[in-house]
């Protein structure tokens, strides 16, 4: 049974945990915030996932996972060390994981052969330099005799990360071409997945990072240039259903991603183009395509928020201290992940123009310590802000509702009681705006629909 140690209990590391685990492994997560190590140990991840706490607490209480804060607490001479460090505040990406370089190099075993695998998304080129780094720091160890380091970039889907993780579409793994050993380990690591017949692609260091990069990007730019056909659709009456459905048949485009949107957000895609593009710069070469799909997503969400303001003044000649409600502000369904979301993006342009918020997300329980860590300080401290519970709550004395986020559960919403519990216009019916086209086959009666592109 392979021993794992993985440095990071962030949403990779801990996702990575609990599936090594679930392939049979023994694994130990190494965490360094005391706080978020007191919740992994109680089985609370701060990332919604769905079934990531109950497996969790399943490979703890059989003891297959542990969580530490050091690692003198974890494996002697693991088998490998993954590195899993989550996004940090720091400009360098990469000096984060040369921390762990740095930690980790004492540990490797003169009589004992160790992979070093590194899941954090890294810089085309920082394998090199971390080779080279193991190599000072450790002048009695000989590369690929005894350690190798290796690049494997995971391509998750959030809300279906363990799906995509067990069940992987590709597994990339870049190594040393002569490195017997790595791709052993490697074989024996993922050995249930390989035996599927999935595709394994072994690659050179850089070309691993470096598809990372590229997936994502072919990825947000599908999602922009569709968003931007919306907006046309909206401007010459085109039908933007029909567009997207006789579009997508085209077997060299497909139906995947072609979705009506308000942008996107999230973790990595945003800050994995800022990446390439400054990766591009240092090259001496300019992403225009990138830092265009970057403009434009920008662009939409600020359009959105004019669009609303616009409504506003049209229906009552001002926008101060009138109510919008929000259904969704997750970037996209099954997670909980705010980072560079539309959505707040959206309450943050309705609170500085003085009308209040009033939101809804499955994902974040009001009452939940886990939903004061991911809504920003300034949104949670502002008086014209409301978190609420249902989305019933959130209509509450609302002038006006708006769809940011395509959760399932909000086609079973009774709109009939929302419509009830909004704010009253004499002879008009309140205005629902669908930045998702949620409801655009059964539009909810008692409302002016308004959906996105039309």
């Amino acid at each position: 049974m392979l021993k794992i140690t993985i440095i990071g209990g962030g949403y990779i590391g801990v996702l990575s945990g609990v599936c090594f685990c679930e392939f049979g492994f023994s694994v130990n997560i190494v965490e360094s915030d005391p706080l978020i190590l007191r919740d992994l140990k109680n089985n609370i991840v701060s990332v919604y996932e769905p079934s990531l706490s109950a497996t969790l607490k399943n490979h703890q209480d059989n003891g297959r996972l542990r969580c530490a804060g050091d690692l003198n607490q974890t494996h002697e001479n693991p088998d490998i060390f993954v590195i899993a460090i989550g996004p940090t505040t720091k400009e360098d990406q990469d000096e984060s994981v040369h921390e762990v370089i740095r930690k980790i190099s004492p540990l490797l075993s003169k009589t004992r052969y160790t992979v070093i695998l590194i899941k954090t998304v890294t810089t085309v080129g920082a394998c090199s330099i971390i080779k080279k780094n193991m190599q000072f720091l450790r002048r009695d160890l000989t590369l690929g005799e005894h350690y190798d380091v290796v690049i494997n970039p995971d391509f998750l889907r959030e809300g279906y990360a363990m799906h995509d993780f067990i069940t992987p579409s590709r597994l990339v793994i870049g190594l040393d071409q002569d490195s017997r050993k790595a791709e052993d380990m490697i074989v024996k690591l993922y050995s249930t997945i390989i035996s599927t017949g999935i595709p394994v692609i072994y690659t050179n260091h850089e070309t691993a990072e470096l598809i990372k990069y590229a997936s994502m990007a072919f990825i947000v730019t599908k999602t922009a240039l569709i968003n931007e056909f919306v907006d046309l659709c909206e401007k010459s009456g085109a039908n933007v259903g029909q567009l997207i459905l006789g579009t997508g048949l085209d077997p060299d485009i497909g139906l995947n991603l072609l979705q009506v949107t308000p942008g996107f957000g999230g973790r990595s895609p945003p800050a994995l183009m800022r990446g390439i593009i400054r990766t591009a710069c240092i090259l001496g070469l300019e992403f225009r395509i990138m830092q265009t799909v970057l403009e434009s997503n920008t662009t939409r969400i600020k359009n959105i928020s004019e669009k609303i303001l616009k409504r506003f003044i049209d229906e009552f000649g001002l926008c101060n201290n009138k109510k919008l409600a929000i259904l969704g502000l997750a970037h996209k369904p099954n997670t909980n992940d705010l980072c560079e979301s539309p959505s707040m993006m959206l309450v943050q342009e309705m609170l500085k123009n003085k009308i209040f918020v009033s939101a809804y997300d499955p994902s974040l329980p009001p009452n939940s310590p886990n939903t004061s860590r991911i809504i920003s300080k300034e949104s949670l401290s502002d008086s014209r802000f409301h978190l609420a519970e249902s989305p019933y709550e959130a209509a509450e004395q609302s002038d006006m509702i708006v769809v940011m986020t395509n959760w399932s559960n909000f086609l079973s919403i009774d709109f009939e009681k929302v419509a009830e519990l909004m704010n009253k216009r004499s002879g008009d019916p309140p205005i629902l705006m669908d930045m998702c086209n949620l409801y655009t086959e059964t539009y909810p009666k008692n409302f002016r629909y308004i959906g996105n592109g039309q």
